[in-house]
């Protein structure tokens, strides 16, 4: 399975700046489809963490199918991102004996503020919905963290690298979409996307 996740994202990225649109439709949210497939497929009995990152990404599949739509549908993929990163929060915090690490917790904040006011020019009617979808990747990547703290286990360690790698592809769309676009920042949002949900979908299995 892993084999044919790897190959369908290489042949999306691959498809980002090419005229097949048909190809480029049909295989972006494949991928993390397949992987909620492997998490919700395990022989072991499903636990509340396992649970929550396949409805993690189960949400996340069909907010790519909003982003992605001819006709500018970002406020429902944001949305569904951020019902994800709920459900990703939910994962790791569940996980969490005590809270610790609360320079972590103000470092992600602040960083979310300097990007959120670097952006606030070209957000528009987006304000509000940027605004909330950022306090909700800050918790979730927060909440990796401090699953890894505590745990220092094999799926906490994919569950912290999952979670700032998707920190970084988000902020690479955000600067795509609200500041400057280009077609090589596109191919580095997919590859950081995958990358990330690929490792958090380990933190599920391993």
């Amino acid at each position: 399975m892993w084999l044919l996740i790897v190959v369908v994202c290489a042949i999306h990225i691959w498809s980002i700046d090419r005229s097949n649109k048909w190809l480029f439709y049909t295989t972006k949210a494949t991928p993390v489809l397949l992987m909620s497939a492997i998490v919700f497929t395990q022989p072991d009995p499903l636990d509340f963490y396992t649970i929550a990152v396949g409805v993690a990404l189960l949400l996340s599949s069909v907010g790519d199918l909003y982003l992605m739509h001819p006709k500018d549908k970002f406020l429902q993929g944001l949305s569904l991102f951020l019902l994800a990163h709920i459900a990703y929060s939910a994962a790791f915090i569940h996980q969490v004996v005590v809270i610790s690490n609360y320079w972590v917790l103000l470092s992600l904040a602040a960083t979310a503020v300097i990007i959120y006011l670097l952006l606030l020019p070209g957000l528009g009617r987006s304000k509000i919905p940027v605004a909330i979808y950022s306090v909700a990747i800050v918790i979730m990547a927060w909440g990796a963290v401090e699953f890894w703290t505590q745990a220092k286990i094999p799926a906490a360690g994919y569950a912290m690298l999952g979670a700032l790698t998707f920190v970084v592809s988000d902020i690479v769309l955000a600067v795509d979409r609200f500041r400057s676009s280009s077609g090589f920042s596109r191919h580095v949002v997919m590859v950081t996307y995958y990358t990330a949900q690929g490792l958090l979908t380990l933190s599920a299995v391993t």
